[in-house]
């Protein structure tokens, strides 16, 4: 019992990494799995739509609270930090707010677009806005005070809440189009968003209270000013680049509906797993980078973190490359294997930018947030010019490998930006990848054996328990059960 504490316990690194990912791991997986379930329930255009809608959220909650929740972790007193709760929750209620009135226009927004069938659900921007960044507020406060487990909990509901109404509207007698997509995102958001705000008023309800006095608001507006000026703008870049090809589609590609929904559903068949373990380590990661920073091993805290993200991304990238098309049309059903060539255009990038993304706390710890802009600008303009050259060929392949190419890239230059910050050895930087090619070696070649049948079961399988003899060398060679 003392060696299943140590490893999930709410110290160091370890424990609450597998806190976050172990306890909701199951469910993930099974909401993961059900993807599948929804593909044949929905046509690729209304995935296509729902998709959209989603990816307007998240570019206007990268700026809707000015990102000064992610302030939640520098002032030592906890009062001072439920300051910025209040502050973060004002500059979002404003933001709502501003978004229920420009829905006024929805139908010229959509026509500016190029993407009539999203206007009539722009009405429900604000709605889903404030259900999903008032819970990561809520989720900033508890990772402060490393509720790990709560956070896990929370982690639970919004997925499952999210498959089963999707699921549930879908099926007779109901037959739901893509209006029940996107119902089931707003739904699972605000369960969860209820749960968690409901953690943090139940325990720190007169801590809030006392905190709440416009003069100290204003105050603490003035001294994080920094993630509003420079963060803000860096995490609205960051969140256009990967959707910015979605939103381009429409632009240079005709009878683009299908064709739309097989690459939003690519990103998020690679990008859901990898964005949840990001997330996970991500948030332990701010926390103990911050405490590091204090102590002067930033260093070897990120070298760990960032070999560690090189375990777990490598090798689906790989596995990815050699059979992506065959578990696509096994997993979603006949037609989607084009979604799996797609993600294969688009996945090195994917994969770097999940591995970055949780390294980029680096910017805020060692407080360089104007270099982490910049580095958002130069990756969203590599991007930016790779679609529109890409785009104007008029074939989307040609569009999705010319961003997969030029993002891949960026990310990684962005990479070794970051481990200079954090004065990582160059010799440390390559080793992750070295080691881990080679320990993908034989798993694959049983991949590429099992392509010789021609046959996407055969292939499925083969990925399957490659997969697994992978987890299994990883685990013996780090030593990970020590």
């Amino acid at each position: 019992m003392k060696r299943i504490d140590r490893f999930f316990g709410t110290s160091g690194f370890r424990g609450p990494v597998l806190t976050l990912l172990s306890g909701s791991g199951i469910v993930m997986a099974i909401a993961y799995l059900a993807q599948g379930v929804i593909t044949r329930m929905y046509t690729p255009a209304e995935i296509g739509i729902s998709h959209y809608f989603v990816y307007i959220i998240g570019i206007i909650g990268a700026f809707a609270s000015l990102r000064y929740e992610d302030a939640l972790m520098l002032p030592r007193d906890d009062e001072d930090a439920a300051v910025v709760v209040w502050l973060s929750l004002m500059v979002l209620g404003s933001m709502a707010a501003l978004t229920a009135v420009l829905t006024v226009w929805r139908h010229e927004i959509a026509d500016f677009l190029q993407k009539p069938e999203i206007g009539p659900y722009l009405v429900l921007v604000p709605i889903a806005l404030l259900s999903v960044r008032i819970g990561k507020v809520a989720e900033f406060w508890l990772i402060r005070k490393r509720a790990f487990r709560h956070i896990t909990s929370g982690h639970i509901i919004v997925p499952a809440t999210i498959v089963g109404t999707r699921i549930g509207v879908g099926a007779p007698p109901v037959y739901a189009n893509e209006s029940g997509l996107i119902g089931g995102f707003i739904a699972g958001n605000l369960v969860g968003t209820i749960y968690l705000s409901a953690l943090v008023t139940r325990r720190y309800l007169n801590l809030m209270w006392r905190a709440c006095r416009w003069d100290r608001i204003q105050a603490a507006a003035v001294r994080y000013r920094r993630f509003a000026f420079f963060s803000t703008p860096a995490t609205v870049v960051g969140q256009t680049i990967t959707r910015l090809p979605a939103f381009l589609i429409p632009v240079f590609i005709l009878q683009h509906e299908a064709e739309l929904g097989y690459f939003t559903h690519a990103v998020a068949a690679i990008g859901y797993p990898l964005s949840y373990i990001a997330r996970s380590v991500g948030h332990v990661f701010f926390v103990t980078a911050a405490e590091a920073q204090l102590k002067g091993n930033l260093t070897q805290i990120s070298s760990s973190v960032h070999r560690n993200l090189i375990m777990v991304a490598l090798f689906p990238l790989l596995a990815l490359m050699l059979g992506g098309p065959d578990f696509f049309e096994v997993w979603m059903g006949s037609g989607w294997d084009q979604a799996g060539i797609y993600a294969q255009y688009v996945g090195a990038w994917l994969v770097l930018g999940a591995v970055v993304s949780p390294l980029t706390r680096i910017f805020d710890v060692t407080e360089n947030q104007r270099v982490d802009f910049s580095m958002s600008l130069l990756l969203l303009g590599a991007i930016t010019l790779a679609a529109i050259l890409g785009g104007r060929t008029g074939r989307i392949e040609t569009m999705l490998i010319a961003v997969g190419v030029t993002g891949a890239a960026v990310r990684f230059a962005q990479l070794l930006v970051l481990m200079r910050l954090a004065r990582v050895p160059a010799r440390e930087i390559a080793r992750p990848y070295w080691d881990f090619f080679l320990l993908s070696l034989p798993p694959l070649a049983l991949v590429a054996l099992a392509r010789l049948w021609n046959d996407p079961w055969v292939t499925t399988l083969a990925l399957i328990v490659s997969g697994v003899a992978y987890l299994g060398l990883a685990v013996w060679k780090e030593k990970l059960l020590r």
